[in-house]
């Protein structure tokens, strides 16, 4: 009896042995998933932290900045600004005499401050020594200075002599983003020898001292600036969505809250003509800076709503595009500064890594969630969807709550880590009718087949470009005798020479909309018309032009190069250029494990002829950059540069001569 037990017994625990393994099949598919979500989870983190994110992630702070409610109409500052009109009426630089009559007129209306947004570290006579007398009787005159970067070569400029060594002066430097738009603002520089502060932060200082506010330590850390009662921490490297970010001196975030009206916003003529009531300045900041567009002294922020009316008799302070002048931007830095100390505005921060990393994680498993619950494939889109929106309305909560939290980083591990669950689940599901579609690939569903074969045509043609006939303007251009710099450079040092010449001309060549082909030694290949085809003369015309002005360009560009090259001991470069127009084919050249965007065509051959035609003659005196073009691209350029006829010539393996002609500069000049 006992024995017979023990063989049940055996029995039993068989029977649950070979369940086991069943049971282990019924988590398979959902282990599966979570693995998956981990994985996407991990993957997206690295991409986050490489960086490859951040541009969106900016993008979605932009949004958040123009979906904020903005604050109330700011009456603290009124805005002076020099237009084209007034560049035309009292001259350009201003004299200093016209200058010290508009300070002497603001502090007439006794404003707290006047910020002065105007370098000025040369005199311009007349009136130099009588503007030196006004800054030394008002106090209350703030002028701007530029820190510079000498790295970059951005030299600093300084105050006006009067106001030297004096804590006066503040710099107006801005940090910008990759692309070109200022969420930054910066409070101190630190130059190894001493602190600078900025032109904003000294501005609101000295207004917020007759109301008893001065910068302190913040009682939790010491390092951080306390104005008032808010807490204004730096900006790290990583705050937000940065990666890696420049965060020299101290930084923090501009929340573009402050709206100016353009009720406060007077040109200098104004000023200087009385039409500046003294009642809109008494106990005031005047911020007094260029607003005409030939200045240059403009920026681009995310926000677009930062007056609150503009009519078209205002100055220009800016344009819906986010373009602002840069004295706008001050006093946008101003109108923050001054909610930090007299309102208890918070400044927009973000949160530890470890707490965004979480964020990141709990929306992948969220994901992987929505797979999950086995809705019907379906439903699977709303849901996502719906997830993506309780997503935004969360992140945008914390956002006006001044916490910048990831958006684009887990709206990405949601939708891919949902996307290949649901690949896998329905890989796993239906493993055995795509094992008999491969076999009866003809007797599947027709609908079936179908998106097979769209997705197979999908790949076939997305791995090459279908070839294109355009009309391109191609540029060559190549140093002269650099086999010579070659010889008296080491490699290292040529390798770093070349490069700082390659980086430059390729800034040229993309800033007249050209696009670099190909580096060939110390040769550049560059297309103008490329990749979309021009429908129209006028615009391969243009075309034509943007490289003729892209050659002019060079030469402008190595005129400041090779005199940072001699006073580093570095030789100096001057270049050939070659520029042809006519007919190309464009397309994908080789094969699916490798190819390239080529062109193809007599066009380039031309051009290159063009660029290497007798080296060493017809440069003109003074130039650095020869320019020759043919009789194909001369007829596109319009009469609007200066040519130099050569002659008809039969370059080497071409039957039918062609003029050539040598630009020696626009006609306007």
């Amino acid at each position: 009896m006992q024995w017979s037990i023990e063989i049940m017994s055996i029995r039993i625990d068989r029977a649950r042995w070979r369940r086991f393994p069943q049971g282990l099949a019924r988590w398979r598919a959902p282990a599966a998933c979570l693995l998956l979500g981990h994985l996407v989870f991990a993957g997206v983190l690295g991409l986050w932290q490489a960086g490859m994110l951040q541009a969106l992630e900016l993008l979605g702070y932009d949004r958040g900045l123009r979906w904020r409610t903005p604050a109330a109409l700011d009456d603290r500052i009124v805005l002076v600004g020099e237009t084209e009109a007034d560049l035309h009426r009292w001259g350009y630089p201003l004299p200093d005499g016209v200058l010290a009559d508009a300070l002497e007129r603001l502090a007439q209306g006794r404003p707290r401050v006047i910020g002065v947004d105007k370098y000025r570290d040369i005199p311009v006579p007349p009136g130099s020594e009588r503007l030196d007398r006004v800054l030394r009787r008002h106090s209350e005159i703030v002028w701007v200075t530029k820190f510079g970067n000498f790295a970059a070569r951005d030299r600093a400029v300084a105050p006006p002599a009067a106001l030297a060594d004096t804590d006066r002066t503040g710099f107006s430097d801005i940090p910008i983003d990759e692309d070109g738009l200022v969420r930054r603002g910066l409070l101190f520089l630190d130059d190894g020898r001493q602190v600078s502060t900025a032109f904003a932060l000294v501005v609101a200082l000295r207004y917020l001292r007759e109301e008893g506010i001065v910068p302190q330590a913040d009682s939790r850390d010491a390092d951080d600036l306390r104005l008032g009662a808010t807490t204004i921490p730096p900006l790290a490297a990583n705050e937000g969505a940065y990666v890696r970010a420049d965060a020299a001196g101290y930084q923090y975030l501009l929340d573009y809250r402050g709206r100016l009206s353009a009720a406060r916003i007077y040109t200098l003529t104004d000023l200087l003509q009385g039409r500046l009531p003294a009642a809109q300045l008494a106990d005031r900041i005047v911020l007094l800076g260029g607003m005409a567009e030939s200045l240059r002294d403009d920026f681009y922020i995310p926000a677009r709503r930062f007056l609150a009316d503009a009519p078209p008799s205002s100055p220009p302070a800016g344009d819906s595009n986010g373009r602002i002048a840069g004295v706008v931007l001050h006093a946008l830095q101003i109108d923050q500064l001054l909610r930090f100390a007299l309102t208890g505005d918070a400044p927009i921060h973000g949160l530890p890594d470890g707490v965004e990393a979480g964020w990141l994680w709990l929306w992948c498993l969220a994901g992987v969630g929505l797979v999950l619950v086995r809705w019907p494939v379906r439903c699977l889109l709303p849901l996502a969807a719906g997830a993506l929106i309780l997503m935004a309305g969360l992140w945008q909560i914390a956002f006006l709550r001044q916490i910048w939290l990831p958006l684009a980083a887990p709206a990405l591990g949601l939708s891919v880590a949902a996307a290949l669950s649901a690949a896998y689940l329905s890989a796993h599901d239906h493993a055995e009718r795509r094992w008999l579609m491969n076999l009866f690939a003809r007797q599947v569903a027709p609908e079936v087949a179908d998106a097979f074969w769209l997705e197979r045509e999908r790949l076939l043609a997305g791995g090459r470009l279908l070839p294109q006939h355009l009309t391109v303007t191609v540029l060559f251009a190549d140093i002269r005798g650099f086999a010579a710099i070659a010889e008296v450079l080491e490699p290292a040092r040529l390798m770093d020479w070349l490069n700082e010449y390659m980086a430059a001309m390729t800034q040229v060549v993309m800033a007249h909309g050209g696009m670099v082909k190909q580096y060939a030694g110390d040769a550049v290949m560059a297309l103008f018309g490329v990749p979309i085809p021009r429908q129209t003369e006028a615009a391969i015309a243009g075309d034509a032009m943007r490289a003729v002005e892209c050659a002019l360009a060079m030469d402008e560009r190595l005129r400041p190069l090779n005199a940072d090259w001699a006073r580093r001991g570095l030789p100096g470069a001057a270049v050939r250029v070659g520029i042809y127009t006519g007919p190309l084919v464009a397309g994908s050249l080789g094969d699916s494990r490798r190819f390239e965007y080529a062109v193809v065509g007599d066009t380039v051959n031309v051009a290159s002829r063009l660029e290497g035609f007798d080296k060493d003659a017809h440069h003109a005196a003074g130039s650095l950059c020869r320019v020759l073009v043919g009789d194909a691209t001369l007829r596109y350029l319009g009469g609007r540069f200066r040519v130099t006829g050569l002659g008809w010539f039969r370059f080497k393996g071409k039957h039918r001569e062609i003029a050539v002609y040598r630009v020696d500069g626009r006609v306007a000049e």
